[in-house]
Parts: structure tokens; C-alpha cells; sequence
């Protein structure tokens, strides 16, 4: 998965999802300005926010502990 397929959000007609893809394309667009490469995990979380599995409460915890687990290995 890479950043480019939100581009097929934008084209969505549903506003909300549109507005949740901008907003994550530019999260994750001001880590690559800092030379920041973002995970996997955090492209799944964000697309599963998109699609509504998940609301953006669940996606920071998922987020969180996620990185608290690794921090503790």
C-alpha cells in the first residue's frame, strides 16, 4: 500500500471521506517532509478510517499502542 491510492478518495463522492483522505495525505505528507517514512500498519489504520471500520479515536489508540508496544521490546 502506498499514499497514492487515497487519490481514489478524492474522487469519492461522499464529502466525509474525501476530507478524512485530504487529512491523512497531509499527515502523512509533512513525515516525508521530514524525511519520515511512515509504516504499513499506520497506511492500514489510516484507510480503515477512511472506509469507516474504524473512528479516528480508535485509529489514535490503535496508533498508541502500537508504538507503546514497541517501544517496551
Amino acid at each position: 500500500m502506498n499514499i497514492e491510492q487515497f487519490n481514489e478518495y478524492l474522487k469519492h463522492v461522499d464529502p466525509s471521506k474525501q476530507e478524512m483522505a485530504n487529512n491523512w495525505k497531509a499527515s502523512i505528507g509533512l513525515q516525508a517532509v521530514d524525511g519520515l517514512h511512515v509504516s504499513e500498519f499506520l497506511l492500514d489504520i489510516a484507510k480503515r478510517n477512511i472506509d469507516g471500520e474504524i473512528t479516528i479515536d480508535e485509529a489514535i489508540a490503535l496508533i498508541d499502542d502500537h508504538y507503546s508496544l514497541k517501544e517496551n521490546r
